[in-house]
């Protein structure tokens, strides 16, 4: 009876990672479950194979080599490796290294933090717009910049500080649109200082110059596609691995 709770138990978690497009590891579930599934009969073997094959054939349409997909542990080492004291120095190394593997959200509740901390502009923008723009399309940058800006801008602080800096990095990057909207924020909260009013006006005028070019860049892929794969799976599989630990010991 046992056996047979333990393998009901462990498809259901296969399916749980097959729904949110971990193969590989339901694949590897799947193939633990067969193990254990000889003495229950030939149809449930034969179902079990049916799966994993199913699922071999889907990875090898990704053509994509999953087994360096970071770990849960891995994630957990390159998050907590210093414990509850992290210093601002550390929490920045963490983040870098988050963001050198392609944990790109993982790296971005990293570099939050140093924004509540209240740490200098210059220790996080460049790398904090680097994973903003890995994971977001450009149409979609100034929205997630705003909500960072009102969840975490510690109270005190002039209101266009991280906005100013956002579109100083956004437009030496040529991501322009964003920018601008983000200058046109800080316009509409406060006036801004005359070289930063000039700055945004330049980038007006120079907008229809680049507007076909940046139609192309957001037509085109971003990025190596089987990269951007391990990238997802590689922060959904942290998150589901968690899920999962919570329930079992529910």
């Amino acid at each position: 009876m046992t056996n047979k709770l333990t393998i009901a138990f462990s498809r259901r978690e296969a399916e749980l990672y097959r729904s949110h497009g971990l193969l590989e590891e339901a694949r590897q579930l799947y193939n633990q479950v067969l193990e254990e599934a000889g003495a229950l009969g030939p149809s449930l073997a034969s179902s079990l194979q049916d799966k994993i094959r199913h699922l071999e054939n889907e990875l090898a349409e990704l053509d994509v080599d999953l087994s360096d997909v970071v770990s849960e542990r891995e994630l957990c080492i390159l998050r907590d490796g210093w414990g509850d004291a992290q210093s601002p120095g550390e929490i920045n190394t963490c983040a870098a290294a988050l963001s050198s593997i392609g944990l790109y959200e993982a790296a971005i509740e990293e570099y939050r933090k140093l924004i509540r901390l209240k740490q200098p502009l210059a220790d996080y923008m460049v790398g904090l717009s680097d994973c903003l723009l890995a994971v977001f399309p450009p149409d979609q940058i100034d929205g997630e910049i705003e909500a960072i800006i009102e969840r975490e801008q510690p109270e005190g602080t002039h209101p266009n500080r991280l906005r100013i800096a956002f579109a100083m990095e956004l437009a030496r990057r040529g991501v322009d649109r964003p920018a601008l909207a983000l200058y046109e924020t800080a316009r509409s909260i406060q006036p801004l200082p005359p070289k930063i009013n000039a700055l945004a006006d330049a980038l007006e005028k120079r907008l229809p110059i680049r507007s076909v070019r940046d139609a192309e860049n957001n037509d085109a892929p971003r990025g190596n596609p089987a990269h951007q794969l391990k990238v997802r799976l590689a922060n959904r599989l942290a998150r589901l691995r968690g899920l999962i630990r919570k329930l079992r010991k529910s």
